[in-house]
């Protein structure tokens, strides 16, 4: 009786044991996505730009054979490019798959726990063997003293299980309330500063609190709005730079924006439109770090109408600051499993060297994570030239196949240019998107 009572203990703490290893067994593992070392190609004393001829070439960037793994971060934007129109930001959770439940429970038959509940069973499967080998009062003392050891062991084991395996407080960001009329919100004023060379400024403003931020969906604008020293309002819309920051990082407690820094008017208003340049100039000479200025979410202008759906191909054509949403873009669309995009081509092309400081690290570091998906042109060429008349440019920009959608982003009058430029490469209107 003696020994059948120990038996049943020893059964059913390898019982529990195997329970722990079912509820406290890891998930599956983050999926890793394939990388390659990427050497940009340097003409001269650029990276860029060929020096002897005066134009931008192709973003050169030859992959080595050596190739690594990288973790994918999920994105911070639900990027489903499987309807006719690129509906704004859902969130939410996905529901637990079939295929997720088989991962998790093979990943509990793999898992260390699972194996040293297995061990834990042979044990108690020997020292039972071992009992119906024993008799009298010896072997009823030295099983009491294994079951004494199992048992405390085991529930040491369990209880660092428990303690690894508690669920930990996920710190997410909270979405700003926009309470005032008409649906504004504020911020305040932080700092300014140039980007590099070039003659653009990034404004950063803080939120009322760290951890808000504010959700957009890819190619929605913040609108401002201030007022300046003779009391007149002034209103801009601009979309968020999100250069510097991860992909699927989510900005918390900061929004920062990009405009031109001309000193004349009327040339900030060819970059950006005539009623962003007069509040860029209230901006620029009237407001002071710690001045409040109300935002609020503005329109989203990404939208696709073409008939073929989903799209499987994104061909981007910028100018200046029209890179500015298209960078939000790749970087959103580009992780794998996050939109049914299989291939994006960036032709960025500017008139001067130092517009290419905007975002030109940023397009480069994209490109090396995603290089079998991604394709970046940065071309310096007169604006006012045709395109077709531009070689590199006409060996960047595909020609229209079903399932591919265009942006433009740029100037007015680059926008223009571009769209009649990919209507005669067979891209319908209904394909094509402009971003103001």
């Amino acid at each position: 009786m003696m020994h059948t009572t120990i038996m049943l203990r020893i059964a059913t703490i390898c019982a529990l044991l195997l329970s722990s290893a079912v509820a406290f067994s890891p998930g599956p593992r983050q999926l890793v996505h394939k990388t390659t070392h990427l050497r940009p190609e340097v003409v001269g004393n650029s990276r860029i730009y060929n020096t002897i001829s005066g134009r931008g070439t192709n973003t050169a960037l030859r992959a080595t054979s050596e190739s690594v793994l990288a973790p994918i971060t999920t994105s911070n934007l639900a990027v489903s490019i499987d309807k006719p129109l690129l509906t704004p930001v859902e969130y939410g959770y996905r529901s637990t798959s079939p295929t997720n439940i088989w991962r998790s429970f093979l990943a509990v038959l793999l898992s260390d726990v699972f194996k040293t509940a297995i061990v834990a069973f042979l044990i108690a499967a020997g020292v039972t063997l071992l009992s119906k080998c024993l008799t009298g009062k010896a072997a009823s003392s030295a099983l009491s003293n294994i079951y004494n050891n199992i048992s405390t062991k085991l529930k040491k084991f369990a209880a660092v299980i428990t303690k690894s395996s508690r669920a930990k407080p996920v710190d997410r960001p909270v979405p700003m309330p926009f309470e005032g009329d008409g649906g504004w919100g504020k911020c305040t004023l932080r700092s300014k500063k140039n980007v590099g060379t070039s003659p653009f400024t990034v404004y950063e403003f803080a939120l009322p609190k760290p951890e808000y931020n504010i959700p957009l969906a890819l190619g929605q604008q913040v609108d401002f709005c201030c007022l300046s020293s003779d009391d007149d309002i002034c209103m801009g819309s601009f979309y968020p730079y999100e250069v510097g920051n991860e992909s699927g990082s989510i900005q918390r407690g900061v929004l920062k924006i990009v405009v031109p820094d001309s000193e004349s008017v009327e040339k900030n208003a060819a970059q950006v439109g005539m009623g962003n340049s007069k509040f860029i100039e209230v901006l620029k000479d009237e407001m002071h770090t710690g001045d409040e200025i109300a935002i609020k979410p503005g329109k989203s202008f990404l939208q696709y109408n073409g008939k073929h759906v989903p799209v499987t191909d994104m061909v981007c054509v910028a100018s200046g600051l029209g890179i500015v949403p298209i960078v939000d873009q790749v970087k959103s669309i580009s992780p794998k499993g996050t939109s049914s995009v299989k291939t994006t081509s960036v032709v960025w092309i500017n008139e001067n060297r130092s517009d290419f400081d905007l975002a030109m690290d940023e397009l480069e570091k994209e490109y090396m994570k995603y290089s079998t998906k991604l394709a970046v042109s940065c071309i310096m060429d007169d604006l006012k030239k045709p395109l077709d008349k531009n070689r590199e440019v006409e060996e960047a920009v595909p020609y229209f196949n079903a399932g591919t959608m265009a942006v433009v982003s740029g100037p007015k009058r680059f926008a223009e240019t571009a769209k009649a430029y990919l209507n005669r490469k067979g891209y319908p209107d209904n394909c094509i998107c402009v971003l103001p």
